[in-house]
C-alpha cells in the first residue's frame, strides 16, 4: 500500500441524480470507522472542481491523496485545476458517481461498488499513466485537458437542450435524468443541420461540407454509453476522430441502429475516422461545443487536439486492451 495518510475529497453532491450523495455517504462512514484522515471539499456551482483541485495540487503533502468524487464532468474540472497548478503531474483517484460515467466505462471500472473500488485504490502501490487528451484553442489560446471526449454539433447540441431543459431538474429529482437526455437527443435529431469542417492531421486535410457529429474521443464512449468509437483505446497514446455526414430517412435510421449496436457504424460510408496522435480541426459554422458533457458554447472552433497522459490512483488491468 501506498504510504497514503490523509485524502482531500472533491465532492460534486449533485451529480448522478444522487448516486453521488450515496457514494460519498458510504465513503465517509467506511474513512471514519477505519480513521483514516480526510477532508471533504463540496463544489458548489460550475468551475469550482477547478479552484478546488488546483488550490489542493499546489500545497499537496506527499503523503496526501486527491480523491475526486462526482461524474465525468467533476473529474473533467478536477484535472484541469491540477494541470494549472505547479504540481502538474499530481495523480488523480475517483469514484464514479455521475449518470453517464463515460470515463470509468472506457477504462472498464465502472461496475465496481464505490466501497470495493475506494479499497482497491488505498492497497495501490502507485499511481497508473491514462492517456488524457490536450485541446488547444487556436483562436482564444485556452488549452483544456479531456478524459472522454469533445464533440461539435450533435452531442453537443443533445448536452446543451438537456442542460437547459425545464423538465431536467423534476426527472432529476426522481432519478430519472436519462430521460431527459433521450427527450434532448430527439429533439436534437430533428434540429441539427448539417456543417462544414476541415480536419487537418499527419500532413494531410479533408473538407466535410455536410458533417453532423464531429467527436474527437480519448476511448469509446459518450453520451452515458454509446459506442461512438469501438476502436478508442486510452492507452494507446492516439486520439481519434469520428465524423458521420448528415442523412436522413432510413439511410439514418440504419446508422444509427449500427451505433447503438454492434459498432458496425464504423464501416459506413457516412461515417470517416482516423486515429492519430495529434490533429486539428475547423468548424466553419456557429455550432455548440461539449467537453466531457460540460458546455462549451455556441461559436465557430479552431482546436488542435494532441494525446497526453496523466496518473490516476485507479485499479486498472491493462491486460484487458
Amino acid at each position: 500500500m501506498a504510504k497514503i495518510k490523509k485524502l482531500e475529497v472533491i465532492y460534486n453532491r449533485k451529480a448522478g441524480n444522487g448516486q453521488s450523495k450515496d457514494s460519498w455517504e458510504k465513503v465517509a462512514e467506511f474513512l471514519g470507522k477505519n480513521d483514516i484522515n480526510f477532508k471533504m471539499h463540496q463544489t458548489k456551482q460550475d468551475g469550482d472542481g477547478v479552484m478546488i483541485a488546483k488550490i489542493l495540487a499546489d500545497g499537496l503533502d506527499p503523503a496526501t491523496m486527491i480523491l475526486v468524487i462526482g461524474g465525468d464532468g467533476t473529474l473533467n474540472q478536477s484535472l484541469n485545476g491540477v494541470m494549472q497548478s505547479n504540481h502538474p503531474d499530481t495523480p488523480l483517484a475517483y469514484i464514479p458517481s455521475g449518470s453517464g460515467n463515460d470515463f470509468s466505462r472506457g477504462i472498464k471500472i465502472k461496475k465496481q461498488k464505490p466501497l470495493i473500488l475506494l479499497q482497491k485504490i488505498l492497497a495501490m502501490e502507485k499511481p497508473v499513466s491514462i492517456d488524457v487528451a490536450k485541446a488547444s484553442n487556436l483562436k482564444t489560446k485556452v488549452t483544456n485537458y479531456f478524459v472522454n471526449n469533445i464533440g461539435i454539433g450533435f452531442d453537443a447540441s443533445t448536452v446543451y437542450y438537456t442542460n437547459h431543459s425545464k423538465r431536467k431538474n423534476i426527472l432529476n429529482h426522481l432519478r430519472l435524468g436519462t430521460l431527459s437526455y433521450v427527450s434532448s437527443l430527439i429533439k436534437v435529431i430533428r434540429l441539427q443541420k448539417g456543417f462544414p469542417i476541415k480536419v487537418e492531421y499527419n500532413g494531410q486535410s479533408k473538407d466535410f461540407d455536410n458533417a453532423y457529429i464531429v467527436t474527437a474521443t480519448n476511448h469509446p464512449y459518450f453520451g452515458g454509453g454509446i459506442a461512438i468509437d469501438p476502436k478508442a483505446n486510452p492507452f494507446d497514446h492516439k486520439l481519434d476522430l469520428v465524423v458521420v455526414n448528415k442523412i436522413t430517412g432510413k439511410t439514418f435510421v440504419k446508422l444509427f441502429v449500427k451505433l447503438l449496436t454492434n459498432g458496425s457504424h464504423l464501416q459506413d460510408k457516412n461515417v470517416w475516422y482516423i486515429q492519430e496522435p495529434s490533429f486539428t480541426v475547423y468548424d466553419k459554422h456557429i455550432e455548440h461545443g461539449q467537453m466531457d458533457g460540460e458546455e462549451l458554447g455556441q461559436h465557430e472552433f479552431a482546436i488542435h487536439f494532441e494525446t497526453t497522459s496523466h496518473k490516476f490512483w485507479l485499479p486498472i488491468n491493462t491486460i484487458d486492451y
